[in-house]
């Protein structure tokens, strides 16, 4: 490994809460507080972004505005934006500590990138106060980045690429070219591409899927294919420039990507020719 300087990780559905699983609940239950019904996968759809930003995603939605108007008498605003964060802030902050085991391969592929002198950093959607007990107990378990940005650290959060480069810069590590984004969604796609990055998106691990670890391995194994090459689809659509089932995986695309940037293959937003499914054992 010459050519890699870093890997930025997202947290949720990346590095640990297997399926993605804690906020999703929590942007149900925030609604269905209001009297508003709205889906797990409706409430998945936005996945990714800063968690307010999520919630007025959510608003825009044509059915869901109109389950609000037919609620209220008038279309959601601003300040329904505001209440319902207020609301979802401290519910997920404290639902999430219970949703911090770290996925499989993470641990291996922190420990891989040390071994090689690869800076790692992490991005997230969750706000500093969400993060703080989970940052504690993965670390309890062996796992700390070099460098964790929050989405209220910066002006604005995925998929613009401000977290990326506050990672740079608290990490001392460039060019983006050289760096790669690792993540669940398709807004941590944009936030690597907006950044200059290579992207590989996670399948089976997190939000796409939204199965837990449990549920996951009790689907037979062309099920779980099928689902897999769904999320795919999808995150490729975003600009992925690899994909595979979760963290598991990755390492062998690193190594592509590291043999690809010495041989000075252009990179985002130039998808490199050689792209592929890198497909192992679901673990």
């Amino acid at each position: 490994m010459k050519n890699i300087k870093a890997i930025i990780c997202d947290w949720a559905g990346t590095t640990v809460d297997f399926g993605c699983m804690a906020p999703v609940k929590v942007f149900v239950d925030v609604f269905a507080q209001q009297g508003i019904s709205i889906s797990l996968t409706e409430a998945r759809q936005p996945m990714g972004l800063a968690k307010k930003n999520h919630i007025e995603a959510l608003m825009r939605e044509p059915a869901i505005a109109a389950r609000w108007e037919a609620r209220f008498g008038r279309a959601p605003g601003a300040a329904d934006i505001d209440a319902l964060y207020a609301r979802l802030e401290p519910q997920l902050a404290e639902t999430v500590v219970h949703h911090n085991d770290l996925i499989p391969g993470t641990l291996e592929l922190r420990q891989w990138c040390r071994d090689r002198g690869i800076r790692f950093g992490s991005t997230t959607g969750y706000v500093t106060s969400m993060m703080r007990n989970i940052v504690d107990a993965v670390a309890a378990a062996g796992f700390a980045p070099d460098c964790t940005v929050c989405s209220d650290e910066v002006p604005a959060g995925r998929p613009a690429p401000f977290m990326v480069f506050e990672n740079m810069k608290r990490m001392n590590v460039y060019p983006a070219s050289k760096m790669v984004k690792l993540g669940d969604t398709a807004a941590d796609m944009g936030e690597g591409l907006n950044a200059g990055m290579w992207c590989v998106g996670f399948t089976l691990s997190g939000n796409e899927t939204g199965l837990s670890r449990e549920e996951l391995e009790r689907l037979p194994q062309a099920e779980r294919q099928v689902l897999a090459d769904r999320a795919a689809d999808k995150l490729r659509a975003a600009g992925a420039h690899y994909v595979c089932d979760g963290i598991w995986d990755v390492i062998p695309i690193l190594e592509q990507i590291d043999r690809l940037i010495g041989d000075a293959i252009p990179v985002p937003g130039d998808r490199p020719a050689n792209t592929s499914f890198i497909k192992t054992e679901t673990k």
